[in-house]
Protein backbone atom coordinates (compact mmCIF):
# COMPACT_ATOMS: atom_id res chain seq x y z
CA UNK A 1 0.00 0.00 0.00
CA UNK A 2 2.32 2.67 -1.31
CA UNK A 3 2.12 5.43 -3.89
CA UNK A 4 3.65 3.97 -7.08
CA UNK A 5 5.46 7.12 -8.25
CA UNK A 6 7.38 7.23 -4.95
CA UNK A 7 8.26 3.54 -5.16
CA UNK A 8 9.42 3.67 -8.78
CA UNK A 9 11.64 6.67 -8.07
CA UNK A 10 13.77 4.23 -6.05
CA UNK A 11 14.10 1.61 -8.82
CA UNK A 12 17.57 2.83 -9.93
CA UNK A 13 18.84 2.16 -6.41
CA UNK A 14 17.29 -1.32 -6.38
CA UNK A 15 18.72 -2.18 -9.82
CA UNK A 16 22.16 -0.99 -8.74
CA UNK A 17 22.04 -3.31 -5.72
CA UNK A 18 20.89 -6.27 -7.84
CA UNK A 19 23.77 -5.70 -10.25
CA UNK A 20 26.23 -5.78 -7.39
CA UNK A 21 27.31 -2.18 -7.86
CA UNK A 22 28.59 -0.21 -4.86
CA UNK A 23 26.07 2.38 -3.67
CA UNK A 24 25.98 5.25 -1.26
CA UNK A 25 22.96 4.46 0.91
CA UNK A 26 20.90 7.33 2.23
CA UNK A 27 18.56 6.88 5.18
CA UNK A 28 15.11 6.43 3.72
CA UNK A 29 13.32 8.65 6.18
CA UNK A 30 16.02 11.06 7.25
CA UNK A 31 17.69 11.46 10.60
CA UNK A 32 16.24 9.27 13.32
CA UNK A 33 16.13 12.22 15.73
CA UNK A 34 13.70 14.03 13.44
CA UNK A 35 11.35 11.07 13.63
CA UNK A 36 11.41 10.81 17.41
CA UNK A 37 8.18 11.99 19.05
CA UNK A 38 8.25 15.34 20.78
CA UNK A 39 5.92 17.59 22.73
CA UNK A 40 4.80 21.17 22.17
CA UNK A 41 3.58 23.57 24.85
CA UNK A 42 0.55 25.21 23.14
CA UNK A 43 0.97 28.36 25.24
CA UNK A 44 4.49 29.14 24.02
CA UNK A 45 4.84 26.77 21.03
CA UNK A 46 8.11 25.61 22.59
CA UNK A 47 9.27 22.14 21.60
CA UNK A 48 10.38 19.54 24.17
CA UNK A 49 12.00 16.19 23.54
CA UNK A 50 9.81 13.40 24.89
CA UNK A 51 12.78 11.37 26.13
CA UNK A 52 16.09 12.24 27.75
CA UNK A 53 19.53 11.04 26.71
CA UNK A 54 18.98 7.90 28.81
CA UNK A 55 15.76 7.04 26.98
CA UNK A 56 13.57 7.83 29.99
CA UNK A 57 10.56 10.20 29.80
CA UNK A 58 11.39 13.82 30.52
CA UNK A 59 9.60 15.31 33.51
CA UNK A 60 9.89 18.97 32.51
CA UNK A 61 7.20 18.91 29.81
CA UNK A 62 4.44 21.40 30.79
CA UNK A 63 0.98 20.07 31.62
CA UNK A 64 -1.48 20.24 28.74
CA UNK A 65 1.24 19.84 26.12
CA UNK A 66 0.52 18.23 22.75
CA UNK A 67 2.45 15.10 21.81
CA UNK A 68 3.67 15.03 18.21
CA UNK A 69 4.35 11.77 16.37
CA UNK A 70 6.19 12.30 13.05
CA UNK A 71 5.41 9.67 10.42
CA UNK A 72 7.57 10.27 7.35
CA UNK A 73 8.76 8.04 4.56
CA UNK A 74 7.52 4.48 3.96
CA UNK A 75 5.73 2.84 6.88
CA UNK A 76 6.86 -0.64 7.84
CA UNK A 77 5.59 -2.91 10.60
CA UNK A 78 9.05 -3.38 12.12
CA UNK A 79 11.90 -0.90 12.56
CA UNK A 80 14.08 -0.22 9.52
CA UNK A 81 17.77 -0.98 9.14
CA UNK A 82 18.63 2.73 9.34
CA UNK A 83 16.96 3.15 12.72
CA UNK A 84 13.64 4.51 11.51
CA UNK A 85 10.77 3.37 13.74
CA UNK A 86 8.20 0.93 12.42
CA UNK A 87 4.50 0.77 13.22
CA UNK A 88 5.00 -1.32 16.38
CA UNK A 89 7.41 1.20 17.87
CA UNK A 90 5.24 4.13 16.84
CA UNK A 91 2.24 2.44 18.44
CA UNK A 92 4.35 2.22 21.60
CA UNK A 93 4.99 5.97 21.40
CA UNK A 94 1.24 6.59 21.14
CA UNK A 95 0.54 4.36 24.14
CA UNK A 96 3.20 6.20 26.13
CA UNK A 97 1.64 9.57 25.27
CA UNK A 98 -1.74 8.23 26.32
CA UNK A 99 -0.36 7.39 29.78
CA UNK A 100 1.38 10.69 30.41
CA UNK A 101 -0.50 13.16 32.60
CA UNK A 102 1.24 16.16 31.01
CA UNK A 103 0.16 15.22 27.45
CA UNK A 104 -3.43 16.23 26.72
CA UNK A 105 -3.68 15.29 23.03
CA UNK A 106 -1.65 14.02 20.08
CA UNK A 107 -0.88 15.22 16.56
CA UNK A 108 0.45 12.81 13.93
CA UNK A 109 2.68 14.76 11.52
CA UNK A 110 2.32 12.95 8.20
CA UNK A 111 4.50 12.96 5.09
CA UNK A 112 4.40 9.42 3.75
CA UNK A 113 3.81 7.59 0.45
CA UNK A 114 2.31 4.64 2.36
CA UNK A 115 3.79 1.31 3.27
CA UNK A 116 3.13 -2.28 4.31
CA UNK A 117 -0.52 -3.30 4.61
CA UNK A 118 0.34 -5.44 7.65
CA UNK A 119 1.38 -2.26 9.50
CA UNK A 120 -2.11 -0.72 9.36
CA UNK A 121 -3.93 -2.43 12.22
CA UNK A 122 -0.96 -2.10 14.56
CA UNK A 123 -1.43 1.68 14.58
CA UNK A 124 -5.19 2.01 14.01
CA UNK A 125 -5.98 -0.38 16.88
CA UNK A 126 -3.76 1.68 19.20
CA UNK A 127 -5.40 4.91 18.00
CA UNK A 128 -8.85 3.44 18.73
CA UNK A 129 -7.81 2.73 22.33
CA UNK A 130 -6.46 6.22 22.92
CA UNK A 131 -8.26 8.14 25.66
CA UNK A 132 -6.98 11.41 24.20
CA UNK A 133 -7.83 13.16 20.92
CA UNK A 134 -5.55 12.28 18.00
CA UNK A 135 -5.35 14.70 15.07
CA UNK A 136 -3.36 14.47 11.83
CA UNK A 137 -1.50 17.18 9.95
CA UNK A 138 -0.34 16.32 6.43
CA UNK A 139 2.82 18.19 5.51
CA UNK A 140 3.43 17.05 1.95
CA UNK A 141 1.69 13.74 1.31
CA UNK A 142 -0.37 11.11 3.08
CA UNK A 143 -0.93 8.39 0.52
CA UNK A 144 -2.23 4.84 0.62
CA UNK A 145 -1.41 3.42 4.09
CA UNK A 146 -0.90 7.01 5.27
CA UNK A 147 -4.52 7.71 4.27
CA UNK A 148 -5.59 4.66 6.27
CA UNK A 149 -3.96 6.16 9.36
CA UNK A 150 -5.24 9.71 8.93
CA UNK A 151 -8.77 8.34 8.57
CA UNK A 152 -8.47 7.05 12.13
CA UNK A 153 -7.78 10.56 13.44
CA UNK A 154 -10.43 12.72 15.05
CA UNK A 155 -9.61 15.46 12.54
CA UNK A 156 -7.21 15.72 9.59
CA UNK A 157 -5.72 18.92 8.17
CA UNK A 158 -3.30 19.76 5.37
CA UNK A 159 -0.61 22.39 5.71
CA UNK A 160 -0.81 23.61 2.10
CA UNK A 161 -3.21 23.63 -0.83
CA UNK A 162 -0.58 21.59 -2.71
CA UNK A 163 -0.46 18.78 -0.14
CA UNK A 164 -2.01 15.52 -1.30
CA UNK A 165 -3.93 12.61 0.18
CA UNK A 166 -5.51 9.51 -1.31
CA UNK A 167 -4.11 6.56 -3.28
CA UNK A 168 -6.69 4.37 -1.55
CA UNK A 169 -5.78 1.02 -3.03
CA UNK A 170 -3.19 -1.73 -3.09
CA UNK A 171 -0.81 -3.37 -5.52
CA UNK A 172 2.18 -5.68 -5.64
CA UNK A 173 5.12 -5.75 -8.02
CA UNK A 174 6.45 -9.20 -8.88
CA UNK A 175 9.94 -9.48 -10.34
CA UNK A 176 10.66 -12.60 -12.38
CA UNK A 177 14.41 -13.31 -12.15
CA UNK A 178 14.24 -16.66 -13.99
CA UNK A 179 15.77 -15.36 -17.22
CA UNK A 180 18.53 -13.44 -15.45
CA UNK A 181 19.51 -16.45 -13.35
CA UNK A 182 19.53 -18.80 -16.33
CA UNK A 183 21.89 -16.43 -18.18
CA UNK A 184 24.24 -16.81 -15.23
CA UNK A 185 23.98 -20.59 -15.47
CA UNK A 186 21.67 -20.95 -12.47
CA UNK A 187 18.55 -23.08 -12.81
CA UNK A 188 16.29 -23.37 -9.78
CA UNK A 189 14.35 -26.56 -9.02
CA UNK A 190 11.38 -26.31 -6.65
CA UNK A 191 10.42 -29.61 -5.04
CA UNK A 192 7.19 -29.76 -3.03
CA UNK A 193 5.70 -32.41 -0.79
CA UNK A 194 3.01 -34.34 -2.68
CA UNK A 195 0.36 -32.99 -0.28
CA UNK A 196 1.34 -29.33 -0.88
CA UNK A 197 -0.60 -28.77 -4.11
CA UNK A 198 -1.72 -25.27 -3.12
CA UNK A 199 1.51 -24.07 -1.50
CA UNK A 200 2.73 -20.89 -3.27
CA UNK A 201 0.08 -21.48 -5.94
CA UNK A 202 -0.85 -17.81 -6.25
CA UNK A 203 2.79 -16.87 -6.71
CA UNK A 204 3.43 -19.60 -9.28
CA UNK A 205 0.25 -18.72 -11.18
CA UNK A 206 1.27 -15.05 -11.27
CA UNK A 207 4.63 -15.96 -12.80
CA UNK A 208 2.67 -17.69 -15.57
CA UNK A 209 0.51 -14.58 -16.09
CA UNK A 210 -2.54 -15.63 -14.05
CA UNK A 211 -2.98 -12.88 -11.46
CA UNK A 212 -6.46 -13.86 -10.23
CA UNK A 213 -5.35 -15.29 -6.88
CA UNK A 214 -3.13 -12.29 -6.07
CA UNK A 215 -5.86 -9.88 -7.14
CA UNK A 216 -8.30 -11.66 -4.82
CA UNK A 217 -5.95 -11.05 -1.89
CA UNK A 218 -5.49 -7.41 -2.89
CA UNK A 219 -9.25 -6.91 -3.18
CA UNK A 220 -9.69 -8.21 0.37
CA UNK A 221 -7.26 -5.58 1.71
CA UNK A 222 -8.78 -2.75 -0.33
CA UNK A 223 -12.33 -3.60 0.75
CA UNK A 224 -11.24 -3.32 4.39
CA UNK A 225 -9.36 -0.12 3.60
CA UNK A 226 -12.37 1.56 1.95
CA UNK A 227 -14.82 0.40 4.62
CA UNK A 228 -12.54 1.70 7.37
CA UNK A 229 -12.43 5.17 5.81
CA UNK A 230 -16.21 5.20 5.30
CA UNK A 231 -16.76 4.17 8.93
CA UNK A 232 -14.25 6.59 10.45
CA UNK A 233 -15.21 9.49 8.18
CA UNK A 234 -18.95 9.07 7.44
CA UNK A 235 -18.94 12.32 5.44
CA UNK A 236 -16.79 10.55 2.84
CA UNK A 237 -19.08 7.54 2.32
CA UNK A 238 -21.19 9.16 -0.40
CA UNK A 239 -18.13 9.93 -2.52
CA UNK A 240 -16.37 6.56 -2.12
CA UNK A 241 -16.76 5.79 -5.82
CA UNK A 242 -14.49 8.79 -6.53
CA UNK A 243 -11.75 8.30 -3.93
CA UNK A 244 -11.83 4.49 -3.67
CA UNK A 245 -10.12 3.89 -7.02
CA UNK A 246 -6.59 4.91 -6.07
CA UNK A 247 -6.56 8.57 -7.13
CA UNK A 248 -4.57 11.26 -5.33
CA UNK A 249 -6.23 14.54 -4.39
CA UNK A 250 -5.01 18.03 -3.60
CA UNK A 251 -6.37 19.79 -0.52
CA UNK A 252 -9.45 21.46 -2.01
CA UNK A 253 -10.84 18.37 -3.70
CA UNK A 254 -9.93 16.16 -0.74
CA UNK A 255 -12.01 18.37 1.55
CA UNK A 256 -14.97 18.30 -0.85
CA UNK A 257 -14.80 14.50 -0.87
CA UNK A 258 -14.82 14.39 2.94
CA UNK A 259 -11.31 12.96 3.28
CA UNK A 260 -9.86 15.92 5.24
CA UNK A 261 -11.15 18.80 7.34
CA UNK A 262 -9.35 21.74 5.75
CA UNK A 263 -6.11 23.72 5.83
CA UNK A 264 -4.27 24.66 9.02
CA UNK A 265 -0.71 25.53 9.95
CA UNK A 266 1.25 23.40 12.40
CA UNK A 267 0.66 25.96 15.16
CA UNK A 268 -3.07 26.05 14.45
CA UNK A 269 -3.34 22.26 14.64
CA UNK A 270 -1.39 22.25 17.90
CA UNK A 271 -3.79 24.84 19.31
CA UNK A 272 -6.84 22.87 18.12
CA UNK A 273 -5.47 19.65 19.60
CA UNK A 274 -4.78 21.39 22.93
CA UNK A 275 -8.33 22.78 22.99
CA UNK A 276 -9.81 19.34 22.30
CA UNK A 277 -7.55 17.89 24.99
CA UNK A 278 -8.97 20.31 27.58
CA UNK A 279 -12.55 19.44 26.57
CA UNK A 280 -11.69 15.76 26.87
CA UNK A 281 -11.01 16.00 30.59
Amino acid sequence: MIERSWAEAHLPLVLSILRGNPISAVERTGNEAVEMPFAVDPKTMQRYDMYGWNGKPRADIPEGSVGVLPISGPITKYNGDCGEPGAIQRAGYLSDMNKRANIGSVVMLMDTPGGEARAANVLTDTMARMGKPVLSLVDGMSASLGMWLTAGSKETYLSSSLDQVGSVGSYVMLADFTGMLEKKGIKLHEIYAPQSTDKNKGYKDALKGDYSSVQKDLALHVDEFINYIKTQRPQSAATASEWGTGKMFYAGEAQKLGLVDGLKSFEQVISKAAWLGKRNK
